[in-house]
């Protein structure tokens, strides 16, 4: 907590909102370049910083590695955006802040409603975990695994949809919108083809992907079975968070936070506690599944009319 938020907290939101200004130029490749420097800094301290080795801070250590990797991949924002101040339009100079309340209500219109969905997904997560933890560590430890493994397609996802953001906002407001439904329309086919191959590699795969991260026997049968229910939802996903990405660009944002509610609230909670008492243990990784393929239903019919109004 001392270093990873009390000290660490304004570095780590300046990391990605400094990310996200350079994206919004169409410089991703600084975007990825500043992240990712960040988190190969973090890979490389922390068994430095942690490991009896070598200052043997222990958990510390581990903080202390985030904050320095924060500051790195920040001071490296800093100084692409001092070479580049001639040409670009992000500016850093305090003495240009203002706090216009036309400029606030569009950030807080769009970003309140996006924390509040960070804010149920830890939720759900939560409830997840402490259902879990019924069936004993290796069930845990399987839920863990299969969902790490699953989280690697869902980042490429979620990265595509965070991608295209400032490209649909810019024609959005501009009046192209007939751009915007091409963009939409090249992604969503794209990363649906990707999704399925996805599915399809886990399905046929599980167990060698579980058994990657460990060796245990019942933990590998266990996480081969969960893995399946998890990337079944990935498609699905794909579409939602695309919806999503194009609701928050075109300022939507109460449509943002109604599809987060509904995702975990209406939907996948209450899910998870349903397929928890009909096949216990095993129904738990279909809930995420059973939610977005309502929310995807709901999404292709709220995109389709935005894409047909454009």
């Amino acid at each position: 907590m001392k270093w990873a938020v009390s000290f660490g907290a304004v570095p780590s939101i300046l990391n990605v909102v400094f990310a996200f200004l350079v994206r919004s130029e169409g410089n991703s490749v600084h975007a990825s370049i500043g992240t990712m420097s960040g988190c190969l800094l973090n890979i490389i301290l922390d068994p430095v910083f942690i490991l009896p080795q070598g200052l043997a801070m222990g958990a510390a250590g581990a903080g202390l590695a985030t904050f320095l990797s924060n500051c790195a991949a920040c001071m490296y924002f800093i100084v692409l955006l001092y070479f580049r101040r001639r040409s670009t339009c992000v500016c850093i100079d305090v003495r240009r802040f203002s706090f216009q309340k036309s400029i606030a209500l569009d950030i807080f219109g769009v970003g309140v409603p996006a924390a509040i969905q960070n804010l149920l997904n830890v939720t759900g997560m939560t409830v997840f975990n402490n259902f879990a933890t019924a069936y004993g560590s290796e069930a845990v430890a399987a839920m863990g695994i299969a969902q790490k493994i699953q989280m690697v397609p869902l980042q490429i996802a979620m990265g595509a949809a965070q991608g295209i953001m400032p490209f649909v906002g810019y024609n959005y407001a501009s009046g192209n919108k007939k751009r915007m439904k091409e963009a939409v329309v090249i992604l969503l086919q794209r990363t649906l083809l990707l999704m399925a191959a996805v599915v399809l590699v886990c399905s046929l795969c599980s167990g060698s992907l579980i058994g990657l991260f460990i060796k245990t026997d019942s933990v590998v049968s266990y996480g081969a079975r969960f893995l399946i229910g998890f990337v079944l939802a990935l498609p699905f996903m794909c579409i939602d968070y695309t919806t999503v990405g194009v609701f928050q660009a075109i300022g939507a944002g109460k449509k943002s936070l109604l599809f987060a509610f509904l995702r975990k609230i209406v939907l996948e909670i209450p899910a998870l506690v349903l397929l928890n008492y009909m096949i216990p243990l095993y129904g738990m990784p279909y809930a995420s599944m059973c939610a977005e393929v309502v929310l995807a239903t709901a999404s292709v019919f709220m995109l389709r009319k935005i894409l047909t109004d454009a």
